[in-house]
């Protein structure tokens, strides 16, 4: 389906759109912010504001790519500003001495790197989840996925790249190498050569 009837105005349309996607957004929204009940706010408030706004629309793709995208990016700016209002209380209490992150400070940074992996173009992602979480080499990914080792390395490395700059704010942490043990010595480096 696509949005060009809800565009023009069509009720139908729309709440056929709205019982399609509601609930697997609301869970997709889950998996980012932990929180179910926040999670159908911002799924409730996108539909709201794309029948609010409905003239405006102007989307060449499919509804589901567009939906899940706008849902992305609606969690990711509610988790920075959870993460800012975080730092801004830190700021108000007395300093005390340098503790490593909370659980809260660090279920922020895993959901913000977990959104960012998600983000990633499928085969991408496919690749790279294969690599980091299940620990297997080029050539056995290769091997699964029918492809050439060179491709397993270039979407490996493009990954890397696009999450390297999609979580810049927390390099200074070393929070990505620590997270997810990706690189050797606890930083991105320059791998792979010739991505930066």
């Amino acid at each position: 389906m696509d949005l060009t009837r809800v565009a023009a105005g069509d009720q139908f349309a729309f709440e056929q759109l709205f019982r399609t996607h509601y609930a697997p957004l609301c869970a997709f929204a889950r998996q980012y912010l932990k929180d179910a009940e926040r999670a159908e706010d911002l799924v409730q408030d996108l539909f709201f504001r794309l029948w609010q706004d409905r003239a405006k629309l102007n989307v060449t793709g499919s509804a589901k790519a567009y939906l899940f995208a706008s849902v992305r990016n609606r969690c990711l700016n509610a988790l920075e500003v959870m993460g800012r209002t975080r730092l801004l209380k830190d700021h108000e209490e007395p300093l005390m001495e340098e503790e490593g992150p909370s659980e809260d400070e660090r279920a922020y940074r895993l959901a913000r790197v977990d959104a960012a992996v998600e983000a990633l173009p499928e085969e991408r992602r496919r690749i790279f989840r294969m690599s980091r979480y299940e620990g297997l080499k080029y050539q056995e990914i290769a091997d699964r996925l029918g492809i050439s080792v060179k491709t397993v390395e270039n979407q490996l490395g493009w990954a890397l790249k696009t999450l390297r700059e999609d979580l810049q704010d927390l390099l200074p942490l070393g929070i990505l190498g620590h997270l997810l043990g990706w690189v050797e010595g606890g930083g991105w480096g320059e791998w792979p050569p010739g991505l930066s």
